[in-house]
């Protein structure tokens, strides 16, 4: 089982807010699934989340 990751932990690790995190992750495909509240990200999917805050910076 691989290590998993909050929107908190994911915005830390790229020095984004959380409530951006948690747009561009609820917007993934396939989803990523919850425990209660808290959405289990894969750190394999760090990548993906990445790219998507490039996209947003490029389009700014």
């Amino acid at each position: 089982m691989g290590r998993f990751l909050t929107t908190r932990e994911v915005g830390d690790i790229y020095q984004e807010p959380e409530w951006r995190i948690r747009r561009i992750v609820d917007r993934l495909e396939p989803p990523v699934s919850r425990f209660g509240q808290k959405r289990m990200i894969p750190a394999d999917r760090l990548g993906e989340i990445a790219e998507r805050l490039r996209e947003k910076a490029d389009a700014s």
